[in-house]
């Protein structure tokens, strides 16, 4: 690999690194690599959108940069005696919210020693009073319950101005001292008048083909190789590592999320919902997928009592479907704002978006009624097609 790769990515890497002593991220990668280096099973998990789970490179797992960075994982752990377990969690469409909603069965349940999360494409689409909280979330429920490491990367569009959700996700991440590659950056320092038109196929403006792919991965491998030469000796076994974290940047209410669909919550009341929402297939096939209600009755409505700080819906989106509505009575007795869930979209024709709507933010503990209405008004074209809600996510303080 080119020095001056290695250079670039590990100027990138200094800004930070370090920059918050109290956390030491450094250590948990020197424990990652350790553990590879005395031949111990270690297991790498990558959590994001559709960029993580390879849309548009060819093949898909064999030529995204997950699958090219986990190849290079493991060929280093087969040179020293040890077994790498690489999984793509990726769910393509989703943001942090998501995310978040699956981390417990996608990445925590598998005791994880390092993590690599992708969020900052998708999450620029998400409610900006929303999305700084459950991308912190996630990385500190993260740090909280594992020893893993965390390498964050920052992916963007293909014109300027190259947007992404990398200024806000850069500030959390420096804030707890982890590592993160972004796309942009690295293939400007390395090349000033680079273009990005050579790493998309034609107006594709959001999913690189393969030679963007291909591009990601050496980036975040020149980083890893970087930090992998720089680790301690195999016989490192008592790197300590350090859960406490300092305050949230945001808020703590994420930390404690919860996520209710059909399986875990029943209706206090229901005038014709019945069980049963689209399924994302990658998160099926991902395991622990779990369907909601739908309804195709004008006016239909149905209510859940749920204990939290903060509360918002989950639901899929296709010009199939129609519009609902959404709101909650809080414990005074006041209704919040009725928000639009926007389950028709006119653009998405014959494949699904996914989005999330938070309901309150209230930043007190207390019980919430969640009402959900399939729009009583609706064009003649929406006659017949359903609303639906994939899911309940709750927040609550610890």
């Amino acid at each position: 690999m080119k020095k001056n790769l290695l250079l670039i990515c590990l100027a990138f890497m200094s800004v930070f690194l370090f920059a918050n002593e109290e956390i030491n991220m450094n250590s948990r990668m020197e424990n990652f690599f350790a553990k590879i280096k005395r031949g111990e099973e270690v297991k790498v998990v990558a959590i994001g959108g559709s960029i993580t789970t390879g849309f548009s490179a060819n093949p898909v797992a064999a030529k995204c940069w997950a699958g090219l960075t986990g190849k290079w994982l493991k060929e280093l752990a087969a040179q020293n005696g040890s077994k790498l377990t690489f999984y793509n969690r990726g769910v393509s469409g989703t943001d942090s919210a998501f995310g978040l909603a699956r981390l417990d069965s996608h990445v925590l349940s598998l005791n994880p020693d390092f993590v690599i999360v992708e969020y900052a494409m998708n999450d620029q689409w998400l409610d900006s009073k929303v999305r700084k909280r459950t991308y912190e979330s996630i990385l500190r429920r993260i740090l909280e319950s594992s020893d893993a490491a965390i390498l964050a990367l920052f992916v963007n569009e293909k014109n300027p101005p190259y947007n992404s959700n990398q200024a806000e996700q850069e500030k959390i991440c420096k804030y707890y001292d982890i590592p993160y590659v972004s796309w942009k950056d690295c293939l400007f320092a390395d090349n000033p008048t680079a273009s990005f038109k050579d790493y998309f196929n034609g107006e594709e403006n959001v999913h690189p083909n393969n030679a963007g792919h291909a591009k990601i991965a050496e980036y975040i491998i020149a980083s890893l190789d970087s930090m992998w030469k720089n680790a301690p000796a195999a016989d490192a076994s008592s790197i300590a590592i350090n859960r406490k974290l300092p305050a949230p940047m945001t808020d703590k209410a994420f930390e404690n999320a919860k996520y209710y669909h059909s399986d875990n919550i029943e209706p206090l009341n229901n005038s014709g919902w019945k069980k049963g929402s689209p399924v994302h297939s990658e998160w099926l096939s991902h395991g622990d997928a779990h369907k909601g209600w739908e309804t195709n009755v004008a006016g239909a409505e149905m209510t859940f009592e749920v204990t939290g700080t903060c509360v918002g819906i989950t639901y899929c989106e296709s010009d199939q479907f129609r519009d609902a509505l959404a709101w909650v009575e809080k414990e005074d007795g006041s209704l919040s704002q009725k928000v639009p869930l926007l389950c028709y979209s006119s653009y998405r024709n014959g494949y699904y978006g996914w989005a999330y709507k938070e309901l309150a933010n209230d930043k007190k503990l207390q019980k919430y009624i969640v009402h959900v209405q399939c729009s009583k008004r609706a064009p003649k074209s929406a006659e017949g097609k359903y609303c639906n809600i994939t899911g309940i996510l709750v927040g609550g303080e610890k």
